[in-house]
């Protein structure tokens, strides 16, 4: 009853909301129906997100042919809804304060340290050559340290334009992470103040404004993009999959793969449900990382428990030696992580028993 009232009402917004490309204003059918393709995956409904995605795909939005303008107020062909803030307007926040590399602190006149969240090797090695198909990282997984430079160049666009590494371009300057470098390295949980240097080796570019002025305003004022087309083109894919339909997932899969300036090359052989499934898998976590989605998609996947449960992840330490560079692979968990089984249905909240005597707490959480 629950999933009726939310499809109901979006299924009335889609209708009656006005039809626009601009992703700036108020709310329009593109939003509704984006909502709605990924409200009904969640609960299943495949038909329902088919027939949500086509109503976008009809409404003339297209991927942008570079990755990283998809997360930009202007020049963004592919955004369906996007939060707007202005200085002007004090609507600013804070997410460069956050997430910016250590070394803008003192090179960029930033106020916070930055370098909250900092990417994982694990999801380094996610990121395939640009020629396609992974590089074999065995090399940088030893715990001696190599001084063999990881393949960086190598891999596709998404990569560069999400994740900071070791010698990559920044304002005006070289990201440093290593070891006393400008932006710097700290051992997780055992250096007592961080101060905006990495734990993993990387740092953070996706959703990062490069331009932000600091000697003018610390606040932030780049756009958060809720919905965009890359995601209702997965979403779609996932419907067709589950419906048995492996050769428009395929398509769908590929149109992401393969917009201007990724152009990865095309699957050709998602010819069962298991393989369309681990091509929609990657294509996920690489096209819509850090964007709040991932966890939500183990979950609902059935797969937190198993994948997201005993391990740990990964960084590198690096450190300067001469011209070159000792690249070491370090643990940046204190402890194994642990997803139990019934984190995929949370409780009833305490307050909700206490005044409601006709309810009562899930099985798995008395």
């Amino acid at each position: 009853a629950g999933w009726a009232y939310v499809l109901a009402d979006l299924e009335y917004a889609g209708q009656n909301l006005p039809v626009s490309t601009n992703a700036k204003g108020r709310l329009t059918s593109g939003a509704a129906y984006a909502l709605m393709s990924r409200a009904m995956l969640y609960c299943q409904n495949w038909a329902k997100v088919k027939e949500a995605s086509e109503k976008v795909f009809e409404m003339g939005y297209e991927l942008t042919g570079n990755y990283a303008d998809a997360f930009k107020a202007d020049g963004n062909s592919e955004a369906i809804y996007m939060y707007q803030y202005s200085l002007t307007a004090k609507t600013g926040h804070s997410f460069d304060g956050y997430y910016a590399p250590g070394g803008d602190h003192a090179t960029a006149g930033m106020t916070m340290y930055g370098g909250y969240g900092t990417p994982t090797q694990d999801m380094v090695e996610e990121y395939e050559l640009a020629t396609g198909g992974k590089p074999d990282w065995s090399t940088w997984h030893t715990t001696e340290g190599t001084m063999q430079n990881p393949p960086y160049d190598q891999l596709e666009p998404r990569f560069k334009a999400t994740i900071l590494y070791n010698g990559a371009a920044w304002r005006n300057r070289t990201i440093e992470p290593y070891v006393g470098g400008t932006d710097g390295w700290a051992e997780w949980m055992k250096d007592a103040a961080v101060e905006g240097r990495t734990t993993t080796g990387y740092y953070l570019r996706k959703l990062v404004d490069e331009g932000h002025d600091y000697t003018t305003s610390q606040t932030s004022t780049q756009p958060w993009v809720a919905f965009r087309l890359a995601e209702v083109y997965l979403n779609y894919a996932e419907a067709c999959m589950q419906l048995g339909d492996n050769a428009t997932a395929q398509e769908y899969i590929n149109k992401v793969r393969q917009r201007t300036g990724v152009n990865l090359p095309a699957h050709n052989n998602l010819t069962t449900k298991e393989k369309t499934f681990e091509a929609l898998r990657h294509e996920r976590k690489v096209e819509l990382a850090f964007e709040g989605l991932y966890y939500w998609d183990m979950r609902r996947w059935n797969v937190a428990e198993k994948e997201l449960t005993g391990i740990r992840r990964h960084g590198l330490k690096i450190e300067k030696m001469g011209d070159n560079f000792r690249y070491t692979y370090v643990n940046v968990d204190s402890e194994d992580m642990n997803f139990p089984k019934k984190m995929y249905r949370l409780p009833v909240p305490q307050n909700e028993l206490n005044t409601n005597k006709d309810i009562e707490q899930f099985s798995e959480w008395k």
